[in-house]
């Protein structure tokens, strides 16, 4: 129940977080693409809710960093080009099998589509999965700033 809570107070930060869904604004120079992530079937919504939770925990600890995040509301592997000039896009997906959650957050670069980096956590506890986003955002990051700078 305490998470429940936590979830509904940190939805109205959702509006904050994601200003323009539909992509970055002209003259915005972003770091990484964001889309929310990709869930199983969820017909009680708690897989959404998990998901949001861990995409909101990311974009917090990317924006921390000073990692510029652009925000699109559909992309996938096959529709990465569409954030260009952006060089990397993180996708996430969430699933619930066998009473245990399972995250993956995938780094990915926009014009190859390769993998960077994946992280993954499994659990009963849907906060530990939510706060997966916070642990990927900080790698994240380190990847961005070493990228930069060998440029």
């Amino acid at each position: 129940m305490k998470f429940l809570f936590q979830l509904a107070t940190a939805l109205p930060l959702w509006a904050l977080v994601s200003p323009d869904p539909s992509g970055p604004r002209p003259g915005f120079a972003a770091d990484v693409a964001v889309a929310p992530f990709t869930i199983d079937r969820d017909s009680a919504g708690v897989l959404r809710a998990v998901a949001d939770t861990c995409f909101e925990r990311l974009v917090r600890g990317l924006k921390a960093k000073g990692v510029a995040v652009a925000h699109y509301s559909k992309l996938s592997e096959k529709s990465l080009r569409v954030a260009r000039p952006v060089h990397w896009a993180v996708l996430g997906h969430l699933s619930h099998e066998q009473g245990q959650f399972r995250a993956e957050l995938r780094l990915l670069d926009v014009e190859s589509g390769d993998e960077m980096r994946s992280y993954l956590n499994a659990g009963k506890d849907p906060e530990a999965i939510g706060n997966l986003g916070a642990a990927a955002a900080d790698r994240i990051a380190l990847f961005v700033q070493e990228r930069k700078g060998a440029h």
